[in-house]
């Protein structure tokens, strides 16, 4: 079945006023095949307005709902297209197939709540034209060189020539190079080549779509390539490509992120809201951007992990607060976070059983 068949016509209107502003981008001339007219989608930080000023509950439910299909299809279309990219479960062959996971969620309806106040979103239709992120898809790599990275990205790249899938927006997010005293770059944080993401976004124009294409350097250090798809019902939803160590700490720093700045979480994790509370103080410039430069400096430490194929112990250790930044107070360093969540995971569990 074509998807064009399948896909009413998405108004590239909403994508392009939507949601968020770029954040701060520095480009290098060596990606300067990247640089295109862009719009960004990636996180921005925006603290809780009250409810008044977007959707209600049982609104963002009913989307929620009605989301199910399009996020089944998402997940369908992905195993279509990779799914013999996969490694199994058992481990036999695994080691000829690049990808660890391709999982597929919903977002949480609180959470689209918050995210309509955050942005005043006053209706369901309004959401639904702009919210791109309430279905949602990773692919999780366990292969993550340039060049298993760039076989993934040529078959959605045939995808998109086949009308299996329709991509409205590609983001190629990494830290910043490390660079020589002259300015040479020494060390990349990339996970495919410039050649597959332009090939893509060739495809992508080749179908007469209008494809938004940004390479932004995150001073999170935070690593991905991101895509917008369309989707069924009228939709979109977004893919995330990014390392099986980059995604542990992923889970670990968004959490912090989203209690950092008043975001809704899950009421199990009210210890580590308490644990976490210095970083809620917008007024401690010091903590806060060297909290800032702790985390790009642990996304750079799990990249480097998968580039030497190396897999930590079963409950993963991240880096550690660096001496030059010892001034963070030790119950922030994110081993010992990972640790009260898994905590919290743990205790919310037992009280379920």
């Amino acid at each position: 079945m074509l998807i064009s068949s399948f896909i009413p016509q998405l108004n590239n209107t909403a994508i392009n006023t939507r949601q968020n502003q770029s954040l701060p981008v520095r480009n290098y001339s060596n990606l300067a095949p990247l640089k295109q007219d862009t719009v960004s989608f990636g996180a921005t930080v925006k603290k809780k307005q009250p409810n008044a000023h977007g959707i209600n509950l049982i609104t963002a439910k009913k989307l929620c709902e009605e989301a199910k299909d399009s996020n089944k299809y998402l997940n369908w279309q992905l195993n279509k297209i990779l799914g013999d990219m996969v490694r199994p479960e058992s481990g036999q062959g695994s080691f000829s197939k690049p990808i660890e996971a391709i999982r597929c969620r919903l977002k949480d309806p609180k959470s689209v709540v918050e995210k309509s106040a955050t942005r005043k979103w006053y209706s369901a239709d309004e959401v639904k034209q702009k919210m791109t992120d309430i279905a949602g898809a990773r692919i999780v790599m366990a292969d993550t060189s340039v060049e298993a990275v760039d076989s993934v990205l040529e078959r959605l790249t045939e995808a998109v020539k086949n009308n299996q899938l329709r991509i409205l927006e590609i983001e190629n997010y990494r830290p910043e190079p490390e660079v020589d005293k002259f300015d040479n770059i020494i060390k990349k944080y990339d996970y495919s080549s410039t050649k597959a993401l332009k090939d893509l976004k060739q495809a992508c124009d080749n179908q007469g779509k209008v494809i938004k294409k940004t390479d932004e350097d995150m001073p999170s250090g935070y690593m991905a390539i991101h895509m917008l798809v369309q989707l069924p019902n009228g939709f979109t939803g977004e893919i995330q490509l990014m390392g099986v160590d980059v995604e542990r700490f992923k889970d670990v720093e968004d959490i912090c992120f989203k209690i950092k700045n008043g975001k809704h979480v899950d009421k199990k994790y009210a210890p580590l809201e308490k644990m976490l509370k210095p970083l809620t103080n917008d007024d401690d410039e010091i903590l806060q951007s060297g909290y800032q430069e702790y985390t790009r400096r642990a996304y750079m430490a799990q990249r480097d992990i998968e580039v030497v194929k190396h897999r930590g112990k079963k409950t993963p250790e991240f880096l550690h607060i660096p001496e030059d930044l010892d001034y963070i107070p030790q119950k922030l360093d994110f081993n010992n976070i990972a640790k009260e969540i898994q905590n919290c995971d743990l205790i919310a569990k037992l009280n379920a059983e």
